[in-house]
């Protein structure tokens, strides 16, 4: 099990696309020129973000009792095409955040692991979500960073909550914003007061992180967060979380669900993407020279 964050391969034949379309409007006159020059434009912009390779680094953890008390082990592996640089965990476990030294390179297919000492950490026994969050750069020092959930039984039996979190694949634009939606559903046959936390990349922005949501029994809620593209790249997708915890009957309850930003290519002026600005410009001739010509009929 891992998360994986990764940069999208770029169509090799994009560039003969281009070159086609150049050497056509080259040949070509008037209106033809603008409307293929205008689209070696277009397709050469939503290229320019392509990487041939990525970095994929995939997360675990383990805990063990030791004699000083529990101890969580993170490991990871990169199962990507290209090193990362400075890789650093970050554990979050309820309203307690631990951070592991930083590992300065990760080579392809190379592990490494982090132990963080437990103490004083869990108190009501029941079910405990371990959300880790792995930072790294590429080479060319642009930050990541990838979404890793998992749960721990304290002092308790493997309990299954009766509420759910789905979540809903959101696709934004590399310059804009978008809406995520989740649903929270109650199975169960009483209310409950669920303490909400999202998760998300840095390199995203977002309305709102915590809330505290009262469901009643057999009930769903619909949750929408505003979220706007911070520095993510375009063509590539990203892991979003949503951990929801709650207490019964003297038991902690905790669940999760998870979704994923799609970032297009797509860049857009005054709302519109810009080939439709490109492809109108590429239209003004023509109507101009239409026009002309009809007058001439006349």
């Amino acid at each position: 099990m891992g998360v994986v964050t990764e940069l999208s391969n770029i169509l090799v034949n994009s560039r003969r696309i281009i070159q086609s379309l150049v050497f056509a409007g080259a040949a070509g006159t008037g209106w033809l020129k603008s409307m293929l020059f205008g689209a070696a434009v277009v397709i050469s912009m939503q290229g320019t973000n392509a990487f041939g390779a990525h970095i994929t680094l995939a997360t675990d953890f383990s805990v063990s009792v030791e004699p000083d008390g529990l101890v969580l082990a993170v490991m990871a592996e990169n199962q990507g095409d290209v090193a990362a640089h400075d890789v650093r965990f970050e554990v979050i476990l309820d309203n307690r955040v631990l951070a592991g030294p930083v590992v300065e390179k990760l080579a392809v297919n190379e592990k490494t692991s982090v132990s963080f000492p437990l103490a004083n950490v869990f108190g009501t026994p029941g079910r405990y979500s371990v959300v880790i969050r792995t930072n790294y750069k590429d080479a060319a020092g642009y930050n990541f960073s990838a979404l890793r959930v998992g749960f721990y039984n304290y002092q308790s039996g493997s309990v299954s909550p009766l509420v759910s979190i789905s979540g809903q694949a959101t696709r934004i634009a590399v310059d804009g914003k978008g809406r995520m939606n989740f649903v929270l559903r109650n199975d169960g046959q009483t209310g409950k007061k669920i303490e909400l936390a999202l998760f998300i990349p840095n390199e995203f922005s977002v309305s709102q992180e915590y809330s505290v949501i009262e469901i009643g029994p057999q009930q769903e809620e619909t949750l929408m967060y505003e979220v706007g593209n911070y520095s993510a790249l375009a063509n590539s997708r990203y892991q979003v979380l949503l951990v929801g915890r709650y207490e019964e009957s003297g038991h902690r309850f905790s669940v999760a669900g998870s979704t994923v930003i799609r970032v297009t290519g797509d860049v857009k002026v005054a709302g519109k993407p810009l080939w439709v600005w490109v492809l109108l410009g590429g239209l003004v001739p023509v109507v101009i020279i239409f026009l002309r010509l009809k007058k001439q009929w006349k």
